[in-house]
């Protein structure tokens, strides 16, 4: 079979399932549950139908003039959801944490901080590509990269702590998760290849999009198909997630406070109990002598 018919039914797949994907989000439960990941495929699903016309439709233009709209396009669609595919990630972590909000009020602002952190790694592009077409690819490649390792974190965290906190295989927030971390092992795939120098042969392209379809396919599965009902999760009290969990929500938070009295050094007590024993000597004495 050629390989450019089978690459060309791939791309017509991706945007076939992004478009049913996004509808499927439409629903009011998964919206609200996941709105950074709505609006991530919402991105995705308007750039598929986009992208579509500009390979598929009529020429309406030169080719040359197709080509600028679609490095616009692809570009600048490929740094929007990467920002909202950092986003999502802190969607999954809310409803797969949901029983401690303290963990999940602490994983927000761990967030945060990574979040700064990666915007400081990419604009280290900035020093290291001119000005033009290579510096926009640069830096968002670099922005994914960093994407990349919050997908991995976030999915190797609920593999970790699934049972702890109540997940199972068919949850959701798992589901979620293991295909953002099968997207962000695809890209780093394609990062190690372009950087060894090797040309993007059509039929590699086809491995590297039909991951991304099989990602898609994987998503709809969680998001059409009844999700279970959640272990309520029982702790004991001196177990360590409970403390963390009781240490997070108190965090930044004032209560009732309480002075304490400075304590005195082991030096100035042992000063005060020879002298101590020195005055009750000293009496007894006294007493004897008369």
């Amino acid at each position: 079979m050629d390989s450019s018919f089978v690459q060309t039914a791939i791309v017509n797949l991706d945007v076939l399932l992004s478009v049913v994907l996004f509808a499927v989000f439409t629903r009011s439960d998964l919206r609200k549950s996941f709105p950074w990941m709505y609006s991530y495929l919402l991105v995705r699903a308007m750039t598929a139908v986009i992208v579509e016309f500009l390979l598929f439709g009529p020429l309406l233009a030169s080719p040359m003039a197709y080509t600028k709209i679609y490095f616009v396009v692809h570009w600048s669609s490929y740094l929007m959801t990467a920002v909202l595919l950092f986003l999502s990630c802190l969607d999954v972590y809310k409803q797969a944490m949901k029983p401690l909000p303290g963990l999940v009020r602490m994983g927000t602002t761990i967030f945060r901080w990574a979040a700064l952190a990666s915007i400081l790694v990419t604009a280290t592009t900035f020093t290291s590509v001119p000005l033009g077409p290579a510096l926009l690819t640069g830096v968002c490649i670099q922005f994914m990269r960093c994407v990349g390792t919050a997908e991995l974190c976030v999915l190797a965290f609920l593999i970790l702590s699934m049972k702890a906190i109540g997940l199972s295989p068919r949850s959701r927030p798992f589901g979620l998760a293991l295909g953002m971390g099968m997207m962000a092992a695809i890209d780093c795939v394609q990062s190690i290849v372009a950087a060894m120098g090797s040309t993007m042969n059509p039929g590699l392209q086809a491995v590297f999009e039909a991951g991304s379809v099989l990602t898609l396919g994987l998503w709809t599965a969680y998001a059409v198909l009844p999700e279970p009902v959640r272990k309520t999760v029982t702790l004991p009290v001196n177990s360590a997630i409970y403390k963390w969990d009781q240490i997070a929500s108190a965090l930044g938070h004032k209560g009732t406070q309480v002075a304490l009295e400075p304590t005195p050094s082991f030096f100035l007590v042992d000063v005060e109990k020879v002298v101590e024993r020195a005055f009750i000597r000293t009496i007894k004495g006294k007493e004897s002598e008369s």
